[in-house]
């Protein structure tokens, strides 16, 4: 053997014995440090400086057999010495982590961490968290008024920042300004991030007053008045950001008995929490259908039909469009299916899987909405019904099910819809058939009997311990504005099943039943989400 590949790293007090090939191969800094032509190259002793020798031991241990220890007290010192060694699978598994323990409580400081030292995807979750969280993060006092005037002008412009109201907005600036005199410098910068067509007649009215007062004024009334004297000029010329609301999830479920002449349609919108009956689906004798959303359209594919004397799959597509609340005909799908799948990518609907009256199929098929025309993609590479499924970005993700034979089936099934590539990224430890599934900031949790994490980019398990989801199932589930819903639980016996609406929200560590007879009917047989805005 070469004896370069034999190198003894000098660690703080420690030597360690490595294989030089092993260390470049998963390391830019290693590779330059033992072929960069440097003089180091030339030696089989090298000390390392800057390097703490567990946090060495420990990653070492990683790249020879792929696990590491960590806990919440060492992670950030694995993370850190990972990202100085540029070994970038040991500070994704480390970032990973720090995912798992995103909360609302730490979403700030984590996004400040997850910049200092580029995890990128940690920093999107985290954002997304302070975004969808706003106003659990205005409430808790001291997580907000330590936010630097940067990332809160970053949050205040986003239009996805989710709130039940304008004015809340309005009062987080106030009290964030009026926290410290030095911030009343950024009080016209902030406050014009504030959208003024949207704050509530009630809320506009006190403020006027507030700001006609005489005699001695608090801080809030002289920036009021400074306000009113002198308006940011956003608020003068309302430009298209301004003049549309900031974006929020509206859930739609659609159930009912198959026997009935209709099937209804109800949408919860989530700011009021309450419910909204909407146009329902004029078809007797349907079920087992997939239904999903394709920008502001619900879109129902096949199902099983009873015709005069017998039942038999069918190939209908029904669009049900929430801007006009009426229903239409869609082109029919290439075939007949039932039991099947159906996730969105941007403006293309998939439909995966399934049965046919032959029997379990793995065809997948791809509707433009473009040009209202299906086509053929690679199918599955396990045939399976009766699966979960969800998308990220670009990704297709197929979760288990029943396969040809009627047993259940464990892999996770990851379509690259770019590629149009299919691979088993991971096993379920637990599979079963007819599980729910929601996607979460890159995490995939599914739910059935036992409430399963999978990180996306790890591809780690972890089973949650959920008390009010334990041993329970579901008729459907989606996230609604970063927040998982749950509806109808199943039981034994279909007369005992039960109309709940269950909320899971994992970054506030809360699971409750937010309602225990929502107005849909039972069964459930889709419930999703259509992104919206106001004008």
């Amino acid at each position: 053997m070469d004896p370069l590949n034999d190198t003894v790293l000098e660690v703080g007090n420690q030597l360690f014995n490595v294989n030089r090939s092993l260390l470049a191969s998963q390391s830019r800094f290693f590779d330059v440090l033992f072929y960069g032509g440097f003089k180091e190259s030339t030696h089989r002793k090298i000390h390392l400086e800057g390097v703490n020798e567990w946090c060495f031991q420990a990653l070492l241990d990683f790249m020879n057999n792929g696990t590491i220890k960590m806990n919440i007290i060492n992670v950030t010192a694995l993370l850190e010495t990972a990202d100085f060694l540029d070994l970038q699978k040991a500070k994704m598994r480390c970032a990973g982590f720090l995912a798992n323990e995103l909360r609302v409580s730490n979403c700030l400081g984590m996004m400040t961490y997850s910049q200092q030292y580029n995890c990128s995807e940690l920093y999107s979750s985290a954002l997304n968290v302070a975004l969808t969280h706003f106003s659990e993060l205005y409430n808790n006092a001291e997580e907000f008024i330590q936010l630097d005037k940067e990332s809160l002008f970053k949050l205040l412009q986003n239009s996805d920042l989710y709130v039940p109201a304008e004015d809340t907005v309005f009062d987080a600036v106030m009290k964030w300004v009026m926290e410290d005199p030095v911030r009343e410098k950024d009080f016209e910068d902030l406050i014009a991030q504030v959208r003024l067509c949207f704050l509530s007649l009630t809320f506009l009215d006190i403020l006027v007053k507030r700001s006609q007062r005489g005699g001695l004024q608090d801080t809030y009334s002289r920036l009021l008045k400074n306000l009113n004297a002198k308006p940011p000029k956003t608020w003068t010329t309302i430009d298209e950001t301004m003049s549309t609301s900031r974006k929020f999830d509206t859930l739609y479920v659609l159930g009912g008995k198959h026997e009935k002449d209709q099937q209804d349609l109800f949408m919860f919108l989530p700011k009021t929490s309450t419910w909204r009956a909407c146009t329902p689906l004029q078809r007797k004798n349907l079920t087992q259908y997939a239904v999903t959303t394709v920008g502001n359209l619900l879109i129902v594919t096949g199902g099983y039909f009873r015709g005069d004397f017998v039942w038999y799959s069918i190939d209908w597509v029904l669009i049900y469009d929430s801007s006009q609340n009426s229903w239409t005909d869609g082109p029919p799908m290439k075939m007949s299916r039932n039991c099947h799948c159906a996730v969105a990518v941007g403006f293309h609907l998939y439909a995966l899987g399934g049965s046919t009256d032959e029997g379990v199929t793995a065809d997948v098929e791809m509707l433009d909405l473009a040009v209202l025309k299906w086509e053929s993609r690679h199918p599955l590479l396990r045939p399976v019904e009766r699966a979960a499924a969800s998308s990220s970005g670009t990704k297709v993700y197929v979760i288990c099910g029943r396969d040809e034979n009627g047993d259940v089936y464990s892999g996770i099934q990851q379509l690259n819809t770019e590629t149009n590539e299919w691979d088993v990224i991971s096993y379920s430890p637990l599979p079963r058939y007819d599980l729910c599934a929601a996607i979460l900031n890159e995490i995939l949790y599914t739910i059935g009997g036992q409430t399963l994490r999978f990180d996306l980019a790890t591809k780690e398990w972890l089973v949650l311990s959920e008390e009010c989801l334990n041993r329970k199932f579901f008729m459907g589930c989606c996230t609604v504005n970063g927040r998982i819903f749950l509806l109808g639980q199943r039981r034994a016996s279909v007369t005992h099943d039960i109309p709940s609406f269950v909320l899971f929200d994992p970054y506030m560590d809360m699971c409750r039943v937010e309602d225990a007879n929502i107005p849909c009917p039972l069964p459930i047989r889709g419930c999703v989400t259509i992104r919206r805005y106001d004008v």
